[in-house]
């Protein structure tokens, strides 16, 4: 018992260290509001705050959309999971730990499928090593909450249980992985296309592939009979794939600086397992061919969780790459070099696979010490979260107003107040979701150099309560209709 259990502890607290460690940097992020996008995060955040504690979707923050679980025209049952986690912790940082904790439980699947392809504890951990410590996927983690990062664990296991050949397994992970966004369900059926054997084989996993996308679809399409006049952002771009390919919009500087990055150190091994690189091929195009400003940026610090699908499938097509790469170099039994290529596991000698991973443990440990120094990460083993000497003063500041307040700040100050029910941005969400304007605000949250809009609020009788050296926060006449006052 204890020898089928004791080679797992390693993926188990490899995933604890990177969570602890990833999860540390993401509350300083928060803290100092060094986060992605703070409009971004906080629409998300009251979206799922009022799912929690209203018991439906809608948000005032974010301007356009609809109020809808379908809000930004994705589809993420996810969305309905979410809320259960942030009832018990309701602040931004539970959505970035969930993001978190699912990045860093892709390494269960991912030592599970080196474990499967190249043998015993050692395989586990060439796969480990080439998941754990893929920088991409520490980046994807940090994006704040967005739920395509959270399909990264599912579909590695998808990646597994197909090497393992369990089509059920493959068609479970396959939907939950589905489930965190639409984009998801696209890739299963030409995942399907990599199962190893013969032809029956491989239609019997695209079928289960497409059985799968085919189910998610029928549950979305019922989940959102009610909203009218949303496609999702998949839909738009595939009529144009069909139509005609659209141009690259990405140049050379864009490679150099960004996409370079997902093609190595170690991914090059992917082209021994095209197939399971295909849908992160598919996915890359996407990329390639969206116009800047889309939501979709080829920036460390900007919006590239639409890479999520790309790193997964390539990373696991340089694992299964390595199985490859071994069967034909060690071929098991009788088979032949060819044969044993096909089946993707050959009978690879310990000693390859020792120094195979010394390899690429020197590899990484050499490759990752730029990243760890631009993503400022302390590798840490402890939950305890410290106090950033960064700490904005906003948050204690809003901290005081009472839960049932309606507040509003910029957009660079949102999730400041993305917990509360009702919360606008002037400039933003106020004139589009209210009648009132900034009559309809119990207290404000002005950035000193919105000078127009401080003075409108005085000129309504607004009164400054708090000051940051940024933010003035000030009480709205209609404040007196709360049954509690702001406390400092």
């Amino acid at each position: 018992m204890l020898a089928r259990i004791g080679p797992w502890t390693l993926p188990f607290a490899s995933a604890w260290v990177l969570f602890c460690t990833l999860r540390a940097t993401a509350w300083e992020r928060i803290q100092s509001l060094g986060v992605v996008e703070s409009y971004g995060f906080a629409v998300y955040e009251q979206l799922i705050r009022n799912r929690a504690f209203e018991g439906e979707f809608f948000q005032t923050i974010h301007r356009g959309y609809i109020d809808h679980w379908m809000w930004s025209g994705h589809r993420s049952i996810a969305l309905y999971v979410t809320p259960w986690f942030y009832r018990l912790w309701p602040e931004p940082l539970t959505l970035s730990s969930l993001q978190i904790g699912l990045v860093a439980a892709g390494c269960i699947p991912a030592f599970g499928l080196g474990r499967t392809l190249l043998g015993g504890l050692l395989g586990g951990a060439v796969g480990l090593v080439l998941y754990a410590c893929f920088p991409p996927f520490w980046v994807l983690a940090l994006s704040d909450y967005q739920d395509i990062v959270l399909g990264i664990p599912f579909a590695l296991a998808a990646v597994w249980a197909l090497r393992a050949r369990s089509p059920w397994l493959f068609a479970l992970a396959g939907f939950l992985c589905a489930c965190t966004r639409e984009e998801w369900a696209a890739t299963l059926p030409v995942l399907g296309l990599a199962a190893a054997g013969g032809w029956r084989q491989r239609v019997r996993y695209t079928t289960a592939g497409l059985a799968t996308a085919l189910i998610f679809t029928a549950l979305v399409v019922w989940l959102g009979r009610d909203a009218v006049g949303y496609q999702t952002p998949v839909q738009t771009h595939a009529g144009a794939l069909f139509g005609h390919l659209p141009p690259i919009q990405r140049g050379w500087p864009d490679y150099h600086r960004f996409y370079v990055h997902f093609l190595v150190p170690t991914t090059g091994l992917a082209a021994l397992s095209p197939v399971v690189a295909l849908p992160g091929a598919g996915a890359l195009l996407v990329h390639l061919t969206t116009p800047n400003g889309s939501g979709i940026d080829a920036d460390w610090r900007g919006h590239i969780h639409h890479m999520a699908p790309v790193a997964t499938f390539f990373v696991a097509a340089s694992i299964d790459g390595l199985g490859h790469l071994g069967a034909i170099v060690f071929p098991a039994g009788t088979r032949t070099r060819w044969q044993s290529y096909l089946e993707g596991r050959g009978a690879v000698p310990r000693w390859a696979l020792l120094l195979v991973l010394a390899t690429v443990s020197t590899i990484y440990a050499v490759h990752t010490r730029s990243w760890i120094r631009m993503l400022a990460l302390s590798p840490t083993a402890s939950p305890v979260l410290q106090s950033s000497r960064t700490l904005r003063a906003e948050w204690a500041v809003v901290a005081g107003v009472p839960d049932e307040a309606v507040i509003a700040t910029d957009p660079d100050g949102a999730l400041f107040v993305g917990g509360f029910r009702r919360s606008y941005t002037y400039g933003e969400s106020l004139a589009e979701k209210s009648r009132l304007g900034l009559r309809e605000l119990d207290y404000l949250l002005v950035r000193r150099r919105d000078t127009t809009v401080l003075a409108e609020a005085v000129r309504l009788g607004g009164t400054v309560l708090a000051e940051t050296t940024q933010y003035q926060l000030l009480v709205m006449p209609r404040a007196e209709r709360l049954p509690h006052a702001y406390s400092e």
